[in-house]
């Protein structure tokens, strides 16, 4: 894991590793479909998972929103 990733994701306290074991999902996937604003019933399209996995994990990760922004782990 890169250090721009850990730092990002230390705000919203889970690690990659945690979403892929708790959930089977790809975590910066899950991330860059929400930062790009994608709709629940989107995100559960676009991953290949259930609507409700996508509450779920949204959930877990404190109900993160499209507020992180398409940056939320490049060093720009």
């Amino acid at each position: 894991m890169t250090d721009n990733r850990k730092g990002s994701l230390s705000k919203i306290d889970v690690s990659a590793s945690q979403i892929k074991k708790e959930f089977g999902v790809d975590l910066y996937l899950f991330l860059d479909a929400v930062s790009l604003g994608l709709r629940d019933d989107e995100i559960a399209d676009l991953i290949g998972i259930d609507f409700d996995k996508v509450k779920k994990i949204r959930e877990r990760l404190g109900n993160i929103s499209s507020e992180i922004g398409i940056n939320f782990k490049k060093n720009i």
